[in-house]
């Protein structure tokens, strides 16, 4: 088991996905859902004008979930999605649909596979909290 843990290091758990290719979809995918009409204006008041912090995040964060590198913490990920307000639940089929768009494009079928489904599982994750956070918000503002 070990030895397997060290690997992780050296490569994906997907045929054909490397650092720099996941490095090349993470920067052509932010740069897209930058200008997307939906999630560009979302995207920007949740995290400003400058992009790069989070985009040196996000890619630390999919180099762990591929298992490249172990860098990442995941600690902040939920609260960091959950306290902004702009953020709803109706917004991710959107990035979901962005995200295979641009995996397809660029990446080999099994790795953009791999990505999907990681992505569909953090978004998963991510609906249940936002439609928790809804739902206390309605529930609070009934009282």
């Amino acid at each position: 088991m070990g030895q397997m843990n060290g690997s992780l290091n050296q490569r994906s758990r997907a045929p054909g996905l490397t650092e720099p290719l996941l490095r090349t979809l993470i920067h052509t995918f932010y740069a897209r859902l930058k200008k997307d009409e939906l999630l560009g204006a979302v995207f920007t008041q949740a995290i400003g004008e400058d992009w790069t912090e989070h985009i040196h995040r996000i890619t630390l964060f999919w180099l762990r979930a591929t298992g490249l590198r172990r860098e990442y913490r995941g600690r902040d990920f939920m609260p960091a999605h959950l306290r902004h307000s702009i953020i709803r639940a109706d917004q991710l089929p959107h990035w979901l649909q962005l995200f295979r768009e641009t995996c397809r494009e660029l990446c080999p079928p099994a790795a953009a596979d791999f990505l999907i489904d990681v992505a569909e599982k953090m978004a998963e994750n991510l609906q249940i909290s936002l439609n928790a956070r809804s739902s206390r918000q309605d529930s609070s503002g009934d009282r």
